[in-house]
């Protein structure tokens, strides 16, 4: 009794899952880089870090908590998944964003520092007000994974206004799917409803007190400190990102963090893009290559971060797996930051 439909099979009527289309589970993009760093890929299909379908009935409710525990879709008696016609889902597949320097790329150093040489003043730069707003749309944050491995997400639309003394505040709403590749597009249009409306926010609620969300440092070696050097340049992206999205950056640390970054080996530069919302930057990568026994299972991965050419804000971030397969794993586009006295 080793799968988990003969588990099922075994329960008959006891099965407290019959009948019902259990959710797949949600992963992350990092969950997703996790899952192949650990697992081994001679098999077109990804492995997954979920419960193994490989179970042993050692009883009723254990058979079922494991099944419950897997959080796939069930299958049917021939082992294909339920293909009964629904709705079609909306959504689009999402394609990379293109560089201007594909390839041949050089150090992203001398570029930032370029930058942040001549950056001027951010709009917030000049404003005052009680709480510092942001506005940030995502795609990617929680994925949801079939038995297959196709992937979808919702996007999500986060507004948030922090005081300097550490509150904050934050609402969010969900928007529509989208999807990093068309084969799970298809496969998602089979499995799921259209979603009437979006779910809207229902209005800011404070956060729990972060101690590690402190005030932005000024000094450069805290800076540095925060912004993880110590770690690869993929790394270092990330908590560029979240930086960001947490603060009203000032046009000196913006600068610094520029010139932090043009420090980092591991930075390619990608020269002028334009983001998913729209608006022309300038834009680096960082590399991240998983090794395997052939050739062919190497997985690769990339951060892309995407800078006004005039303030040196953060426009946008994108994770993307490069190799095997080349496809946006994770978004986020920093639509607006400002300073307000109003919440909400």
């Amino acid at each position: 009794m080793r799968t988990q439909q003969q588990v099922r099979n075994l329960l008959g009527p006891a099965d407290p899952a019959r009948g019902v289309a259990l959710p797949p589970s949600s992963l992350s993009a990092h969950d997703v880089i996790m899952r192949a760093e650990t697992s081994a890929p001679p098999a077109p299909v990804p492995a997954r870090r979920r419960t193994s379908r490989r179970t042993v009935l050692v009883g009723a409710a254990v058979a079922a908590a494991a099944v419950a525990s897997a959080g796939v879709v069930p299958l049917l008696q021939d082992g294909s998944a339920p293909t009964e016609p629904t709705r079609p889902v909306d959504g689009i597949v999402l394609q990379p964003v293109g560089y201007e320097i594909a390839s041949d790329a050089e150090p992203a150093g001398p570029h930032l520092r370029a930058l942040a040489g001549r950056i001027t003043d951010a709009s917030y730069d000049r404003e005052g007000g009680r709480y510092a707003y942001h506005r940030v749309k995502s795609w990617g944050g929680s994925m949801q994974q079939s038995q297959e491995g196709y992937l979808v997400s919702y996007v999500e639309e986060r507004r948030s206004w922090a005081t300097p003394d550490g509150r904050r505040w934050t609402d969010r709403t969900e928007l529509g799917m989208e999807f990093p590749d068309a084969a799970s597009r298809d496969y998602w249009t089979r499995q799921l409803p259209a979603p009437a409306v979006s779910q809207a926010a229902a209005g800011p609620v404070e956060e729990p007190r972060d101690q590690a969300d402190r005030r932005l440092p000024a000094d450069r070696a805290a800076l540095a400190r925060l912004l993880r050097t110590d770690l690869p340049a993929l790394d270092m992206a990330d908590a560029v990102y979240n930086t960001y999205v947490r603060h009203l950056v000032p046009r000196r640390t913006r600068a610094d963090i520029l010139t932090i970054l043009a420090d980092k080996p591991g930075f390619v530069w990608r020269g002028r893009v334009v983001d998913r919302a729209g608006r022309p930057g300038l834009a680096v990568t960082a590399d991240l290559t998983l090794a395997a026994d052939r050739p062919e299972d190497t997985q690769r991965y990339q951060m892309l971060l995407i800078f006004d050419p005039g303030t040196g804000e953060l426009l946008a971030q994108e994770y993307l797996e490069q190799a095997p397969k080349q496809r946006v794993l994770h978004y986020g586009l920093l639509l607006q930051a400002s300073h307000t006295d109003t919440l909400g």
